[in-house]
C-alpha cells in the first residue's frame, strides 16, 4: 500500500505515531533521570552509602542525575534516529515513495530497550538490521510482520550476548569508575531471581522504577501510564495489551512447569 496502514480510521500515520511517542516521553525522561541515579547509586555502594538505596527518591530527581543520563542516552536516541532514518530515506528514493512516519516510533523505542552502555556502533549496526531485515525488505511500514525494534533487540542479544546480559551492563560505567568488576552490581530482578539471591529492592522501588536495567524498561508505574493513555486515546486496544500479559504469563508458567518437572535439564 502506498497509504497509511490506518487507512480506515480517521487519523492518519503521523497522529498516531506521535500519540505514541507522546507516551514514551515520561519514560524516556525518567530513565534519563535513573541512568544518573543508577551510577551514582553504584558509586556510594562502594563507599559503603546506603543513603542513595535507602531514600530513592530524594537522592533520584537531582540536577547531576539528569545531566549524566542525558549525555549517556542522547546519542543513543541520534544514532537510533540517524541511521534508521538513512536507511528509510534511501529505501524511499530506490521504491519512489515518500518517506513515512513509521519509525518515529521504533526511533524512540531502540534506546528504551538497550543497556545504556551499548557502543554505539554496535547500536548502529543493529538498527540497520533491524530496519532493513524486520521491515524494508518486506515492503516498509504497514507490510512488515516483524516488530523492527525488537528485531534489532534479538540481533543484538544474540550477536553481542556479553552486552545484552550480566549484571555490569545496566549501570552506568559499573566496571570503569572503579577498576574492580565484582565491586558494583547493577544485577536485574530476574537476574537475582535466575541464581537465587536475595531480591535487594523493594516492591515500590519495583513500581516506581529505582532499580537497573534497559533505560525505559524500569518503571512499571509510567509504562502502565503510557499504555492507559494509549487506550484513552484510542490509539491502543486494551484486548491486544491483555493478550500479550497474559501470553507472556502463560508462556512463562508453561516453561517454568517444564523446567521444574525435570523435562529440560541445565545440562542438556
Amino acid at each position: 500500500t502506498h497509504s497509511g496502514s490506518h487507512i480506515r480510521a480517521a487519523d492518519d500515520l503521523k497522529r498516531i505515531m506521535n500519540t505514541v511517542i507522546l507516551a514514551l516521553v515520561p519514560v524516556l525522561i525518567f530513565g534519563i533521570f535513573n541512568t544518573g541515579y543508577q551510577h551514582y547509586a553504584a558509586i556510594a555502594d562502594v563507599a559503603g552509602d546506603s543513603s542513595f538505596r535507602q531514600d530513592p527518591l530524594g537522592h533520584f530527581f537531582t540536577w547531576n542525575n539528569f545531566m549524566l543520563g542525558l549525555i549517556k542516552v542522547l546519542p543513543l536516541v541520534i544514532i537510533s534516529y540517524g541511521v534508521g532514518l538513512a536507511i528509510e530515506f534511501v529505501f524511499a528514493v530506490i521504491n519512489k515513495h515518500e518517506v513515512e512516519e513509521g519509525y518515529l516510533v521504533t526511533g524512540m523505542l531502540v534506546p528504551l530497550i538497550v543497556p545504556i552502555d551499548i557502543p554505539y556502533w554496535m547500536l548502529a549496526v543493529a538498527v540497520a538490521f533491524g530496519v532493513i531485515i524486520g521491515k524494508e525488505v518486506f515492503g516498509g511500514t504497514g507490510m512488515n510482520f516483524l516488530n523492527p525494534a525488537l528485531t534489532i533487540r534479538a540481533f543484538l542479544f544474540f550477536a553481542y550476548p556479553t552486552w545484552m546480559s550480566g549484571d555490569k551492563v545496566w549501570v552506568q560505567g559499573a566496571q570503569a569508575m572503579t577498576g574492580q568488576p565484582d565491586a558494583i552490581s547493577g544485577e536485574t530482578i530476574l537476574g537475582m531471581l535466575a541464581q537465587n539471591h536475595e531480591v535487594a529492592y523493594s516492591v515500590s522501588d519495583m513500581f516506581w522504577g529505582f532499580i537497573p536495567g534497559s533505560v525505559g524498561e524500569t518503571s512499571t508505574f509510567l509504562i502502565l501510564l503510557g499504555g492507559l493513555f494509549l487506550i484513552f486515546t484510542k490509539v491502543g486496544s486494551w484486548r491486544i495489551m491483555v493478550s500479550a500479559v497474559l501470553g507472556a504469563l502463560a508462556m512463562g508458567l508453561i516453561f517454568n512447569g517444564v523446567v521444574n518437572a525435570g523435562w529440560i535439564t541445565e545440562s542438556s
